[in-house]
């Protein structure tokens, strides 16, 4: 029987020594080398498990991982998008959480280069058509409210946009209700957003401890079945350093894909959109607005 449930892996490439992530958030030291370290171990599991993925890389480090993506690329089992050039948030994020953390958003003038800069490399150095997008931190509502950064990513030749991942107190969970919607009100009707509910991974497993792999995974579990069981759309967020933070190897990355394969559809990011623009598919996506409000009911 056919999996009523779809779940898009996005890995988030986006170690930048120095600044990404901040390591007194995190709360320790973290290799340098993360990102190669976490490509390699990647490509190799996903040929074992034979489940795809998109990467969402940050352009300043795209040539040095040519060698990391282009094995990904030859394994067949991964797409290759951006997640802007320097992993700048495109809007302020204001959360009301334990942290309280503010994050101001860039300047609109230096947008457009922090979105083009990706492009350009991944065609030079990978032959690779940048079809998405994700937006660093993720914020509430999207770009539902940012017609002008819809704007550069359409000019850009981009299909899909992952920046929904917030709920009203710009925090998580987002709630399952948010589900894949056209940016037509905006005027982008052949932009899809993916929607990243639940829990990211960086702050569930910040607030439950970053070595607590086991409870995660029980959480990740949690959330296969739900999807599976209401025939949801899942965007699952994963980091290359969160991923080998106390897993160098991927084990427990390994376990939740196997598990996730067994009971849902597993696509990137890329296929699900030439899905979703198929006859009767593009009437099933909500509109942002139709549906529950986006704060959370996800555990």
């Amino acid at each position: 029987m056919k999996p009523r449930g779809t779940l898009l892996i996005g890995y988030d490439v986006e170690r930048i020594p120095g600044r990404v992530p901040g390591e007194k958030w995190v709360g320790q030291a973290l290799a340098e080398n993360t990102a190669e370290m976490f490509l390699e171990a990647a490509v190799r599991i996903h040929q074992e498990v034979g489940v795809p993925a998109t990467l969402f890389v940050v352009g300043c480090k795209i040539e040095r991982l040519r060698p990391q993506l282009e094995a990904c690329l030859a394994s067949g089992w991964f797409e290759i998008a951006q997640h802007t050039h320097e992993h700048y948030p495109l809007k302020t994020v204001v959360e009301e959480s334990p942290d309280n953390v503010y994050l101001p958003g860039l300047a609109f003038d230096r947008i457009e280069e922090q979105l083009a800069r990706p492009v350009e490399l991944l065609r030079r150095c990978l032959g690779v058509s940048c079809q998405g997008v994700t937006a660093p931190y993720s914020h509430y509502r999207g770009l539902a409210d940012r017609p002008d950064i819809l704007a550069i990513i359409a000019r850009h030749g981009m299909r899909y946009v992952r920046s929904c991942g917030r709920n009203s107190r710009d925090y998580f969970p987002l709630g399952w209700d948010v589900q894949p919607f056209w940016y037509d009100r905006q005027g982008f009707p052949e932009l899809l957003e993916t929607p990243m509910q639940g829990w990211i991974d960086a702050q569930w497993r910040r607030e439950h401890g970053w070595a607590n792999w086991a409870a995660y995974h029980g959480y990740l579990k949690e959330q296969v079945d739900r999807v599976a069981d209401a025939g949801l759309c899942w965007s699952h967020c994963q980091h290359d350093w969160t991923s080998v933070l106390y897993d160098e190897p991927l084990d427990w990355t390994r376990k939740f894909l196997q598990y996730a394969a067994e009971r849902l559809q597993l696509m990137t990011h890329g296929d699900f959109y030439q899905q979703m623009r198929q006859p009767g598919s593009r009437a099933a996506a909500r509109d942002l607005d139709s549906g529950a409000a986006t704060d959370a009911r996800a555990h």
